[in-house]
């Protein structure tokens, strides 16, 4: 008890409540905000909305090539404050001319192959959110990597707060084309308030293992939001395998509560992720730290998955209405398969990119991806859409088995290193 007692109260003292909350009211908002919308536009409308989001899930995958995960490792273990402000200006002008690479050229394949121009339209202007996410978020891990909570908690206030009322505004005026104008705008807004708090760099000159620093980058984007990119791959699927356009609408509704919900995990990891990566070769405080997690997180867990689950149906109904009612089976299996990974795949995940081994993460994320796809393929014929479904579920709670055994190999390992 006095060791979990000992871990909250470290907890409280590198600012964890300032970023929870913050992060949390970011989540809750950026929820609310999908909700919202669903009440604003027709289920076409938003089908639309999900297979551009869809994409954009993706390719954010890779927009600045990981620089911003990249920062927040080398610049975490970098002693020098100097040293890390040189680093953000540098992953922020070269991550840009990554960003705006891709985003040129996911447009121009875009408009290559389809001939609808209403999404043509919706994609360009989303792919320039590509840019701006990534600024906003390079930004952030600058303010973590000094150590100013504080200020990284009030930067993820102000972008839920301009987030959602700049979209609320423009999708009630210009439907969907509001929408996604707003997701591109939203993160500048905030990148430009913020800006003058950071100052100018030292030197045009940084001393980095540029290659370790840019694999490091593409292997965490990947696994970071792995559950991201296995959630954005099935509208993509369904439009493949189906013609009835609003399945794509339903199974995107049914993942936004679980999708949400999913990060929350994320929000301890992301106070104690420097800490983590300063004690990469502690046996000790590795396990103590996943120990301490489980106790907290899985009591609560238990509680607050069974109670969504059993009130799935009165649930989805307030929240989205009767025209999703047909939802809340698909929407159950996705909050129970969300629980494994509230235990397993998702803190151990991130403890994997706080102590360098984001290769390891990436690994298993093509893995089961790829499984996950096929799944979906060979079962579709018989379970229809729920062959996605199924197929998450079952990669969310083996791609969770899979990490714990790595992750308790990766500590006999340290065990026998430390004696």
């Amino acid at each position: 008890m006095s060791s979990m007692i000992q871990f909250i109260s470290d907890f409280v003292k590198r600012g964890g409540i300032l970023v929870t909350l913050s992060t949390f009211l970011g989540k809750f908002m950026m929820a609310f905000l999908s909700i919202a919308v669903i009440r604003f536009v027709t289920i076409d409308e938003y089908a639309d909305i999900a297979y551009i989001l869809s994409f954009f899930a993706i390719l954010a995958v890779f927009s600045g090539a990981g620089g911003n995960y990249s920062l927040l490792r080398f610049g975490a273990i970098t002693k020098s404050i100097i040293e890390r402000k040189d680093y953000y200006y540098y992953t922020l002008k070269k991550g840009i001319k990554y960003a705006l690479t891709l985003s040129i050229l996911s447009s121009s394949t875009f408009w290559f192959f389809s001939n609808d121009n209403h999404l043509i339209f919706l994609f360009v202007i989303m792919s320039l959110a590509l840019v701006t996410y990534y600024m906003l978020d390079v930004m952030r891990s600058y303010f973590r990597i000094i150590d100013i909570n504080k200020m990284f908690a009030k930067i993820n206030v102000y972008f839920a707060l301009v987030a959602f009322l700049l979209t609320v505004c423009l999708t009630w005026f210009f439907s969907t084309y509001g929408y996604i104008v707003a997701l591109a705008l939203s993160p500048i807004i905030v990148f430009m308030i913020f800006k003058k708090h950071i100052g100018h760099s030292s030197s045009s000159v940084v001393d980095i293992d540029k290659k370790s620093f840019w694999s490091y980058g593409i292997h965490t984007s990947v696994s970071a939001i792995a559950n991201q990119i296995i959630f954005s791959i099935a509208p993509l699927l369904i439009a493949y395998l189906s013609d009835d356009k609003d399945q794509i609408a339903f199974f995107k509704v049914a993942t936004i509560i679980p999708f949400n919900v999913l990060t929350l995990p994320g929000i301890l990891m992301q106070t104690d992720f420097t800490v983590l990566a300063r004690n990469s070769r502690s046996h000790k405080f590795l396990l103590d730290y996943y120990l301490n997690y489980l106790k907290i997180v899985g009591p609560l867990s238990i509680v607050g998955f069974f109670l969504t689950i059993y009130f799935g149906q009165e649930i989805v109904t307030f929240i989205f209405g009767d025209d999703y009612k047909s939802i809340v089976y698909m929407y159950q299996i996705f909050m129970f398969s969300t629980f494994f990974a509230y235990l397993l795949r998702n803190p151990i995940g991130n403890i994997f990119l706080a102590i360098g081994k984001a290769n390891w993460n990436g690994y298993i994320t093509y893995f089961f991806c790829a499984l996950y796809i096929l799944l979906s393929l060979l079962l579709y014929s018989k379970y229809d859409v729920y062959s996605i479904v199924y197929s998450l579920a079952v990669v969310f709670i083996f791609s969770g088995l899979v990490s714990l055994f790595v992750f308790l190999y990766y500590l006999a390992s340290l065990k026998t290193y430390n004696e």
